[in-house]
């Protein structure tokens, strides 16, 4: 896989574990925007590893980071955001 197809994904739970995640990214015809919204409506995350699923219910999840970002996003999304240290 080309690295330029690559994206990254971190997974963080609410006991303060995380997890990270590489996976080819798949921004063709289809609408990334209603995935997104679609992944955020369910009640898991499921993840097609290479010899097992993997299926993350978000009630354990803190937050999930995605990079880079996709270029489409849903409608209320705020783009161009920048990341202050505290």
């Amino acid at each position: 896989m080309n690295e330029g197809t690559m994206g990254c994904m971190v997974v963080r739970y609410v006991n303060g574990n995380e997890q990270r995640f590489e996976f080819e990214r798949q921004e063709e015809a289809l609408n990334i925007a209603s995935q997104i919204k679609e992944l955020l409506s369910a009640n898991q995350l499921i993840l097609e590893l290479e010899d097992r699923l993997l299926v993350i219910p978000f009630q354990n999840v803190e937050y999930i980071e995605v990079a880079p970002s996709p270029e489409k996003l849903p409608s209320n999304a705020i783009r161009n955001v920048r990341l202050i240290p505290h």
